[in-house]
């Protein structure tokens, strides 16, 4: 038989998606300020540099964020 192993998404990417995905607007502010906290926290990490790609991903993400948290404040 074989074993099918299954990789959760590093907690930054799932703060983040926590974030993009919050249909409350009352927690949407907190959830974005995790997702950036979460975010920035793995870009400080100094104990594994990520991928490309990863960066890549972090940087939109980031984007994104400042993005949204504009947008939830003028509403």
């Amino acid at each position: 038989m074989k074993t099918i192993t299954v990789h959760s998404p590093p907690q930054w990417k799932q703060r983040y998606q926590a974030a993009i995905l919050e249909p409350d607007p009352a927690k949407l502010l907190q959830r974005i300020a995790e997702a950036r906290s979460a975010v920035l926290d793995r870009i400080e990490d100094g104990f594994s540099k990520p991928s490309n790609g990863e960066q890549l991903a972090q940087r939109d993400a980031l984007e994104t964020l400042t993005t949204l948290r504009k947008i939830a404040e003028k509403e």
